[in-house]
Parts: C-alpha cells; sequence; structure tokens
C-alpha cells in the first residue's frame, strides 16, 4: 500500500533528503534539477516568489511502508482571473532553467506512484482550482494516467510546449561528431570558424573548478551586456536573483558541477558557455555572445567546444533543455515534444474562461495551426534595436586582463590561438577570407600589463572584407 505525504517546507521533509538524492540516482530518469540541494536553491533565488514568498510548498513524498518510493516537488500560487479574483494553481517548483519536470521514482514504481499522487491531489480538489503540468514529454504519467485515475469533473486540455534537445554521445573525437553534421551546416560552421581564426588572436578559456568559475562568470555577465540576450531581458543579470540563481550553482556543494568556457577575442571574451555535469550527462545552462562578431557566429563555436567537453569528460549525453528544436536538430541533438497539461476544477473561475475560450475557438475555427518558426523571433526582435555598443575603454579592459589572470592563476584550462586552431575540426588548407580592422598590435595580454591590449583598438564594428572595401557588422 501507497501513502502520500505533503511537506510544506523543505525543514519538514529534511528526513527524507537522503533517501530522496539516492531515489533520483536510481530513478526512471536521474537529473540535477530534481535533487533537494537544487530545489532549496531554486526555491530562494525564483524570480516571481523570492525566498516563497506568494507561494505554498508543496512537497509530495510517495511511501510503501517506511520506505521513500517517490516524489515531486509542487507549489501552489494565486494567480488573479479576468482582475477580479484570485485563483490558486498548482504545478511544479521548478518553472525554468531545467530539463522537463516529473515525478521521481525508479522505472518499476513510476506508474504506481504518478496514480497516488494523483489520487491525492483530486481528494484536495477544493485546495486549487488549477492544476498544470507542464513540458510533459510522451512517457509522462501525469499527461497520460493511469485507467485507475478518474478525472471525470474535470476539464482537462493540453497545449504544445518547449521541446527538449539532448545530443546522444556516440562519437570519440570531435572531428567525427563534426564529420557528421548535415552538409551544408558543416560548411557554413566552417566558413564561420575560418572567419573567426582569420580576424584576429581567438583563444578559449574555461574551468569547472569553483575557486576558478567565479572569476570566468564575471566575465561572462559583460558579455551579456553586448549581447542581444540584454536587450530582450533573457540575460542572467535582468536582476540581482538570477545572478544570485547562477553564482550559487557555482559552489562545490552543489548537484551539478559547474563549468564555463569562455572565447576570447584579442584577449577580451566575445563568447561563454556555462554547463552543468552531473553524474554521466551535462546540461548546457546558458549561453551568449558579442553581437558586434555574430557574422563570425562566436556562439557556434562554443557551442561545438560544449561538444567537446562532453566528448572528452566521458559524458554520454549533451543535454540543450528546452525551445529552439529547430536549430537544436542541426547540431544532431534529439527532439522530444512535449506538452503543458492542464486539469481545471469543474465551476471554478479558471474552468468558466477555459469553456468560454474553447466555446469560441469552436465558433470561430483558425486556418489550423500555424507552421512553427525556423528563426528565434526574440533574437531578431532584439538585434533589430540593439544600440551599439561603444569601444571597451582602458578602465574595462584593466579590468577585463585582472579578471583573465585570475583564471589564469586559478589553473583554468587555457588554449591559445595555435592550440584553439588546432582542436577545432577543419581543413587547414581552407582560405581565410575575412579580416578585422584594428591598429598594430602591442605585445601585450590580458593579465600580463597594467592596461592590457590598450594599443590594440579593439573595434569590432568596422570589418573588412577579403576585396578590401569596408563594412559594418550587423546590429
Amino acid at each position: 500500500m501507497i501513502t502520500v505525504r505533503c511537506f510544506d517546507s523543505f525543514a519538514q521533509a529534511a528526513f527524507v533528503r537522503d533517501a530522496a538524492d539516492a531515489l533520483n540516482r536510481d530513478s526512471a530518469r536521474p537529473d540535477p534539477f530534481s535533487t533537494f540541494k537544487y530545489f532549496e536553491h531554486f526555491y530562494r533565488c525564483d524570480e516571481s516568489h523570492p525566498a516563497g514568498r506568494g507561494l505554498q510548498l508543496w512537497l509530495l513524498a510517495a511511501f510503501r511502508g517506511q520506505q521513500l518510493i517517490g516524489y515531486a516537488a509542487l507549489r501552489r500560487v494565486t494567480r488573479r482571473v479576468l482582475g477580479i479574483v484570485n485563483v490558486p494553481v498548482l504545478g511544479f517548483l521548478v518553472t525554468r532553467d531545467s530539463d522537463r519536470p516529473h515525478v521521481v521514482a525508479r522505472a518499476e514504481d513510476l506508474r504506481d506512484v504518478s496514480s497516488a499522487f494523483y489520487a491525492h491531489l483530486l481528494a484536495r480538489h477544493r485546495e486549487w482550482s488549477l492544476l498544470e503540468f507542464r513540458q510533459q514529454d510522451g512517457s509522462s504519467l501525469l499527461r497520460k494516467p493511469a485507467a485507475a485515475v478518474d478525472l471525470k469533473g474535470h476539464l482537462v486540455s493540453d497545449w504544445t510546449s518547449l521541446e527538449n534537445g539532448t545530443v546522444q554521445i556516440r562519437w570519440t573525437t570531435l572531428r567525427d561528431y563534426f564529420q557528421a553534421l548535415p552538409a551544408k551546416f558543416r560548411r557554413n560552421l566552417a566558413r564561420q570558424l575560418q572567419g573567426l581564426l582569420g580576424a584576429g588572436r581567438v583563444e578559449l578559456l574555461g574551468s569547472s573548478n569553483p575557486l576558478t568559475t567565479p572569476a570566468l562568470f564575471e566575465l561572462y555577465l559583460g558579455i551579456e551586456q553586448r549581447s542581444w540576450k540584454s536587450q530582450a531581458q533573457a540575460h542572467i543579470a535582468r536582476s540581482p536573483l538570477r545572478v544570485g540563481y547562477f553564482r550559487g550553482l557555482l559552489g562545490a556543494d552543489q548537484p551539478m558541477r559547474v563549468s564555463i568556457q569562455l572565447l576570447l577575442f584579442d584577449g577580451v571574451p566575445i563568447a561563454g558557455l556555462i554547463n552543468g555535469a552531473f553524474r554521466d550527462g551535462l546540461y548546457a545552462l546558458h549561453m551568449a555572445y558579442d553581437d558586434r562578431f555574430a557574422r563570425f557566429a562566436p556562439g557556434s563555436a562554443t557551442m561545438l567546444m560544449g561538444v567537446r567537453e562532453a566528448i572528452e569528460s566521458g559524458a554520454s549525453f549533451f543535454n540543450l533543455l528546452s525551445g529552439s528544436g529547430y536549430y537544436k536538430s542541426r547540431w544532431l541533438a534529439d527532439i522530444t515534444e512535449t506538452r503543458d497539461v492542464q486539469i481545471y476544477r469543474r465551476g471554478s473561475w479558471l474552468y468558466w474562461r477555459r469553456w468560454v475560450g474553447d466555446l469560441l475557438r469552436r465558433l470561430r475555427p483558425t486556418a489550423g495551426p500555424a507552421a512553427p518558426a525556423r528563426f528565434n523571433a526574440a533574437r531578431r526582435a532584439a538585434s533589430a534595436h540593439l544600440p551599439r555598443s561603444a569601444p571597451l575603454d582602458a578602465a574595462e579592459l584593466e579590468r577585463i586582463g585582472s579578471l583573465v589572470a585570475q583564471a589564469r592563476d586559478g589553473q583554468a584550462q587555457f588554449l591559445s590561438a595555435s592550440a584553439f586552431a588546432a582542436v577545432l575540426p577543419l581543413e587547414r588548407a581552407a582560405p581565410l577570407t575575412l579580416a578585422l580592422s584594428r591598429k598594430p598590435e602591442s605585445k601585450c595580454h590580458p593579465g600580463e600589463s597594467a592596461t592590457p591590449c590598450s594599443t590594440r583598438g579593439l573595434d569590432p564594428g568596422r570589418w573588412i572584407s577579403a576585396k578590401g572595401g569596408s563594412r559594418r557588422s550587423p546590429g
């Protein structure tokens, strides 16, 4: 017999912490976003409900006798309807920056645990107006509950949600992976990489050492300021809580071992990738690049380095998380479609709003769902209004140089221009077609001079083509 308990604080559930993390490791789909340490960290740093304000924790735990056999972290919040009524909505605690939220249980117990959770929630239906289970894939027993779950008296609907993209690592070298990419995509990527290498000194700086990653993170935040994400409010620095969330992930006590890789152009970071390693998987948590270099696709270069990290670390998969499946499939990611499941309590305000909405849609049918966009609409809109970045001044270059030196002193991995070019899976004989206009180089290097690279005259806004004509970079 399965019994379900619901805890409204992590302190109440502290006695099952170790058992829960062990269960996650043995579960049907172990992941770092289902650990107690991550739940607590997300709870503290949630931008919408900082430190849990405005939400009630519903931490469900299923027991067989005294043994924990399943759990799920939910939250109850209120949502305003028609501007006049606050109604309670129940859904997953973790709502962003993660893989598909799910019930944690061993494969053989998953159906029974999911049914027990449904029975518990339906028995408490007066305490919520809407159950909302986001990003449920085809294997989810919340999306397709067992026959024993009786949803009569409720309105059930589901909607297309963000797809997951995961690269299953089946190559032993980066060159093997590169050769497996679609031919046109591979040629375009090679051309962009060659152009980047020909434009200036390109190096790689990265680390997963918790003593080193804080300095790399500060450099990453600098890249964001010159990225389209800052214009679209999709950047980390949009709020102190979000910055605190990522800083907290860098700690050695977190379930993921976070690594940060930065692409340096003439000593200045122009692209970065934040990954998290957990068990045999690698998770791409965030990426940003300087839009002044968009034509050279520095984001693609860092993505390639992410695949390299997955291969060389022995990971079995590289999880690119949610959305942009059209793009991630080009990187050979397997795309898993998901749906948002919504269960409305009959007679509630949200029920009637959904009922009226469905009726209007039946009376005024549309031509059908629009074809999915083959581009990032947020990026396109933001890039069109991205202000031209001012050249970095001496003080900023000095700060960058100090942080780069700090990271290198902390034993970060550093690939010089020649070493970085050597790890790229490119044909060495390919011509370099583009170059960057700049003043004569000094021999300084960030970290080796009080005013690093101040004589380089870094001006990524002006380009010179192979024919000698000049033009401005996009954005």
